[in-house]
């Protein structure tokens, strides 16, 4: 004799595998495929490349907060690292904004 769990879960998997729950599993694994996918093969990376490189520069802007805040303390020192950091960021990230894109960011003189 089947105990009551044994029931639930034969249910359970009944109601799992009718075609209408299939379906829709199977549109919201597309649905979150294209969420982590989609940007990242913008930009002609996978979703694992486009984390590196976001993780990278996360660290970039993090090491020029960091020396900003020092600077702001102590004037004298780290007098040109944190600005150097900044150009270094800044010529990597103009190399992945498309061209038309670039010339609207530089020729808005509030950026």
């Amino acid at each position: 004799m089947a105990t009551n769990h044994q029931e639930h879960v034969r249910r359970a998997v009944r109601w799992l595998t009718r075609e209408e729950h299939k379906a829709k599993a199977r549109e919201l694994r597309e649905e979150l495929n294209r969420a982590f996918t989609e940007h990242p093969e913008e930009t002609g990376e996978t979703y694992l490349e486009h984390l590196w490189f976001t993780s990278k520069m996360a660290a970039r802007f993090l090491y020029a907060m960091l020396v900003l805040m020092i600077h702001g303390l102590f004037p004298f020192l780290l007098t040109r690292a944190a600005s150097a950091q900044i150009e270094v960021i800044y010529r990597i990230m103009k190399t992945r904004i498309p061209k038309s894109r670039r010339e609207a960011i530089d020729a808005d003189p509030g950026i």
